[in-house]
């Protein structure tokens, strides 16, 4: 551990002493985002993102060869707010909301086929013409109920093991932050604090040494102190076809310093025409504070889209 603060310290100097050879902060040094075209004081704001739904049906009948009814849908937000001034002020925002459900007909209820609610916010001082100091906050968590199912008597049941807030992950840090375009950043935080939250019903009768998402019996949170690294990549690999990366990793300071928590997300977009999209998620995270398991989410669906 004394190792690695006394890396990060150098990495602190560093920066601190580059950004002392460019105090003089000019036209010329400010980042290519903040250099605004319009009339209000040198002020730009922009607003972006799109809107994809999916929807699925198929219906059977007395069809010899088989087959099961089933509906789905999946509804799909990612928006992202741009801020930006004269003065190096660099203000970023990126919502991401999806919700889905699927039934099939031998199933007495509908289940879940995604939830997921997720902000990040990160303002930025200017240090040069990409680096900045950065401030951030992530915020996470499900909209709807989350179930197990089990059989009992020959009769499908389900029992409620979680729901909006429950559990909630914030995480917050300071740091720098580097911005070659929208579609190009990386935001370096050595020191940041993240939390899960959780609805103490879920932890109040668990046994002792259980967990609930990572929080102890009777406890509603676990907090940590560690540093992070997160990312944002996207880029077009061939004709219509966009791929967009985010990452994030994490290392607790206070336990396992060891071992790192990573999240990856991948959107591939197949663009067919001005409207209509084909979409392929990779989601791949491991955080042994949620479940000491690999998780990969995989969603693709035809559908669709509405770009702002």
């Amino acid at each position: 551990m004394n190792k690695s603060f006394l890396n990060l310290a150098l990495i602190f100097l560093t920066f601190n002493l580059f950004s002392q050879e460019n105090t003089a902060v000019t036209d010329s040094l400010i980042p290519y985002d903040a250099i605004i075209q319009s009339e209000e004081d040198g002020k730009r704001m922009k607003y972006s993102g799109t809107t994809n739904f999916t929807f699925n049906q198929a219906y059977f009948e007395n069809w010899i060869s088989g087959g099961e009814s089933s509906l789905s849908g999946l509804l799909a937000v990612d928006y992202n707010l741009n801020y930006s001034d004269r003065k190096g002020l660099v203000w970023d925002t990126n919502l991401m909301v999806s919700v889905g459900t699927t039934y099939l007909s031998s199933n007495s209820f509908f289940r879940k086929a995604d939830d997921r609610f997720e902000i990040n916010s990160l303002v930025g001082s200017q240090i040069n013409q990409y680096w900045n100091y950065s401030a951030y906050i992530n915020f996470k968590t499900q909209l709807l109920p989350g179930y197990r199912y089990f059989e009992e008597g020959g009769e499908e049941k389900k029992e409620k093991v979680s729901r909006i807030f429950s559990p909630t992950v914030v995480q917050i840090g300071l740091g720098w932050y580097f911005k070659k375009s929208d579609d190009i950043w990386l935001n370096l935080s050595p020191l940041a604090s993240r939390g899960i939250f959780v609805g103490k019903a879920y932890t109040e009768n668990l046994a002792p040494g259980q967990k609930y998402f990572g929080v102890e019996r009777g406890r509603t949170n676990n907090i940590s102190i560690g540093a992070s690294l997160t990312g944002h990549y996207k880029t077009e690999i061939m004709d219509n076809i966009t791929v967009d990366n985010k990452f994030n990793f994490y290392v607790n300071y206070l336990q396992k310093i060891k071992n790192i928590d990573f999240e990856w997300n991948a959107k591939f977009i197949l663009k067919v025409n001005e409207r209509i999209s084909s979409n392929l998620i990779v989601h791949i995270q491991y955080d042994d504070d949620l479940i000491n398991k690999l998780q990969i989410r995989e969603l693709f669906g035809l559908g669709l889209s509405i770009d702002l």
